[in-house]
Parts: structure tokens; C-alpha cells; sequence
């Protein structure tokens, strides 16, 4: 190990002192050994060669090997992600060709609208999320991407391979390829992307291939937009400090002018005796107003459960987050839809049922809700809001002897609930709180001691 110090007589340098990094041969050795079996051989160190004297290294010098060491494992780190693309790609396949490997044998068969290998691939989706700790959107984007490389930019391919392009330039190309009238088309945006990729930010390498794609597309923008229309949706995404996101998909002009109307009638309010909101929070405020029907006939009546513990210090709404005890209390206040739990939540109440009766009951479900609402390691695997339309599994199929009781049913997502019931993958409650997964492959949240 070298010691590299301040030179005093050339400014600007370092020192490397080759004889800082002099060992003994006991040094070398470690008690198992390790170290004497690799710095064996001459070059290695060789105790007769003399000594050098110490070389003068540059700031410049040093700073450019932090440079190319930043680029090389970058290329590293490229070339891993794109082995571990095609391995997920390769899953996937494996998946399809061979379904009972998750599917019970002949599930069509047996389970009205089952499909053996859509559930196989849902089920691999589901493997490999667990495994990697990814979501199953972004296993199965990453399959598509890996299968797109594959069949149709073979020479985008090859620069993601040998770690010259990233993933995300990889994202950016196949989320354009979309809608290319044919193969001659495809041929043309794989060469000219992979010309210009190399050493190009992601993001201009995005602005690229859209404006690519804009003009190999044979489709007109009134098609094209017609058919992203009907994709049109509204998502919550929870946010930090009781806060959230409303995103809306929606055609430009109509976003543009709801836009405009909040933005005038902002303006106009702001300037009136006393505001002292900006901008963007009035706009924020008079979003939220309108949305939630404030004061009028047909305003928000949603049944959400908000917890607040006994001293009233901190609030949960249970299947999104924290929110301040003020905004609890005036939710409780403003809303009586909302249900409030606190120390003792449920009343008495029959939370066990023999066989002869399917369904749960109100008291079961709200007990569910609150029992697993707090539970953040089931969280990924449950249905938000099991009192408004979250489906309730029993653990042990009821047509397999299991009861309608609390400790037999599981407020899973519906599609978990569906991949349950059809492939042979599991997923059971733990005491501690959790979710047990066990799949057909091996993987085991919870393997048994030795």
C-alpha cells in the first residue's frame, strides 16, 4: 500500500513513496495462508530489487484516473444490467415454453378462464419481483425490453452488450419503436439510433428517437392520439409528509386549458384583500375544491379508515400513509364518511365462522382492514381498502375445509388473490406479522432452520 503525500517542492503534486509500501515476508502471511498463496511469484515483491525513489504524481494525473475509473465501471455497470435483462428475458421464455413449472397441471382444465401460460408468466413476474426486490412491472418491462433487443434492434443490442450505451438508452428506444409501420421501418431506427447513441445523454438520446419515430411512422398524430386517449387515467402516487401526488393522462388541449382555468381564476383571487397564498396554492386549492365537491350535493363520499393514537399525536390513513393530526381531525370533521379507530376499534363482534358460509362478514373485513393496515411488511401484497371492493382470500381454499374465521383470510390483491387460487405459489400469513411467499422455484421468504 503506497502513501502518497503533499510534495512542499513541486506545487500542484503528489509524492508516492515506494517505500511506504515495503512488507516482510511474516507481513505477506496471513494465519490461513490467503495472503502468502497470491503474492507468491516474482511479481509480486522481490526483496533483492533496490528500492526506487519516490515518484511525483500531479493533481492533474490523479484526478484523471478518478475520471477513467468513473467511465470504466460505468461500462461495468452496463454490461451487468444487460446480462441481467436478457436472464430476465430468458425467465420469461423458460416460463412460457414450460408452464407447470408454476401452474397445478392442467389448471385450464380445472378453473374456468384459466390460461396455463399466462399465469406461468404472471407467476415468473411475481418470482423474480420478490427475488430482485423489483416491482412486477418493472420484471415484466424489462422482459419486453429484453425481447425487443432481441427481435428488432439487434445493433442497439450489441452496444448495450459491450457496455457502450446504458439501460436507460435502451428504455428510451423501445418505448419509441411502438407504432413503426414494418420491418424495413424497424431497420432503419435500430441503424440510425445506434450511429448516434454512443457518448449521447439518455435524455437527448429520448428527444431523438421520438422525432425519429415521428417521421418513419406511417399512422397520422389523429390516429395516434385517438389511441393513446383511450388510455387516458388519473394515479395517486403517496408522497413524503402526509402529501400526495394527482397524476392525470389526458389530451394536451383539454390539460392545457383546465390548466389555464385554475391559473386565471389564481390570479384573480390573489389579488384580493388578504391573500396571502401563492400561485401554486391557490391553484393546488382550488384543484382540490373542485375535484372533492366541497359544499356541494355530490361531494366526495369515500369510507376510509383514519387511526389516531390515544394522544392524538399522530394519524394514519390506512392504505396510503401519515397524515398531521390536524389534517385527521378536520377529515373527521369536514367528512362523516370517514371512520375513526381509535384505542379499541371494533366492538364486540363474531370474527369466526364455521364452513357453511362463504363470504365475511362487515365486522371481519373492517377487522382485516385495520389488522393488516398497520402491517408494513404484508403491505406489497394486499388490497387497499378492504371495506370498499378489496377481495378477501381464504388462506386454506374453502372448498379445501378452510373456515370463514379471521385467522383464515387475507386481504390479498386481486391478482394475487387469482395466482394463489390457480399456480403453486403461496402465500400464507406469518404470527409476526408478513407475508410468507413461497414459490415452485425454491424461493422462500421464510426457509426452516437447518
Amino acid at each position: 500500500m503506497f502513501d502518497i503525500r503533499e510534495d512542499d517542492a513541486v506545487a500542484g503534486s503528489r509524492t508516492v513513496d515506494a517505500s511506504a509500501g515495503v512488507r516482510t515476508d511474516d507481513d505477506l502471511w496471513t494465519d490461513d495462508g490467503v495472503w502468502g498463496e497470491e503474492c507468491e511469484g516474482p511479481d509480486w515483491f522481490d526483496p533483492e530489487l533496490p528500492l526506487t525513489a519516490p515518484m511525483r504524481v500531479s493533481a492533474g494525473r490523479l484526478l484523471g484516473w478518478a475520471l477513467d475509473d468513473a467511465v470504466a465501471t460505468q461500462t461495468v455497470v452496463n454490461m451487468q444490467a444487460a446480462r441481467q435483462m436478457f436472464a430476465i428475458g430468458d425467465a420469461f421464455r423458460l416460463a412460457r415454453e414450460n408452464p407447470l413449472i408454476y401452474v397445478s397441471s392442467a389448471a385450464a382444465e380445472r378453473i374456468p378462464g384459466a390460461n396455463d401460460v399466462d399465469f406461468a408468466v404472471r407467476s415468473v413476474a411475481f418470482d423474480l419481483a420478490q427475488r430482485l426486490t423489483f416491482s412486477e412491472n418493472l420484471v415484466r418491462d424489462l422482459a419486453c425490453q429484453a425481447d425487443t433487443l432481441n427481435t428488432s434492434l439487434p445493433r442497439l443490442r450489441g452496444l448495450f452488450m459491450s457496455g457502450r450505451i446504458s439501460q436507460a438508452h435502451v428504455r428510451a428506444a423501445v418505448d419509441n419503436i411502438v407504432g413503426l409501420p414494418s420491418a424495413e421501418a424497424t431497420g432503419v431506427y435500430d441503424e440510425k439510433l445506434a450511429n448516434i447513441a454512443v457518448g449521447v445523454p439518455a435524455g437527448r438520446f429520448r428527444a431523438r428517437a421520438r422525432r425519429l419515430r415521428e417521421r418513419l411512422c406511417s399512422e397520422t398524430l389523429q390516429e395516434r392520439h385517438e389511441e393513446a386517449a383511450r388510455l387516458r387515467r388519473v394515479v395517486v402516487e403517496p408522497a413524503e409528509d402526509g402529501m400526495a401526488w394527482l397524476h392525470v393522462f389526458a389530451p394536451l388541449v383539454e390539460v392545457v386549458r383546465a390548466n389555464a382555468r385554475l391559473t386565471g381564476t389564481a390570479e384573480h383571487l390573489k389579488h384580493q384583500q388578504g391573500e396571502k397564498r401563492t400561485r401554486d396554492q391557490l391553484k393546488t386549492d382550488l384543484l382540490m375544491s373542485w375535484l372533492t365537491g366541497d359544499g356541494t350535493p355530490t361531494a366526495a363520499t369515500v369510507h376510509p379508515t383514519i387511526l389516531i393514537d390515544d394522544k392524538g399525536r399522530m394519524a394514519e390513513l390506512l392504505g396510503y400513509g401519515p397524515i398531521p393530526p390536524k389534517a385527521a381531525g378536520l377529515a373527521l370533521r369536514d367528512a362523516p364518511a370517514f371512520r375513526k379507530a381509535m384505542a379499541d376499534p371494533i366492538r364486540p363482534a363474531n370474527l369466526k365462522l364455521d364452513t357453511t358460509r362463504y363470504r365475511p362478514t362487515a365486522d371481519q373485513k373492517h377487522w382485516l382492514t385495520l389488522r393488516y393496515g398497520l402491517d408494513d411488511n404484508a403491505d406489497p401484497y394486499l388490497a387497499p381498502g378492504v371495506t370498499t371492493g378489496g377481495e378477501i382470500d381464504h388462506v386454506t381454499e374453502w372448498h379445501n375445509g378452510g373456515t370463514t374465521d379471521v385467522d383464515n383470510l387475507l386481504p390479498l390483491k386481486p391478482r394475487l388473490h387469482r395466482l394463489k387460487s390457480v399456480t403453486r405459489i403461496r402465500l400464507d400469513p406469518k404470527p409476526d406479522g408478513g407475508i410468507r411467499i413461497r414459490t415452485p422455484t425454491g424461493y422462500d421468504t421464510d426457509p426452516p432452520p437447518f
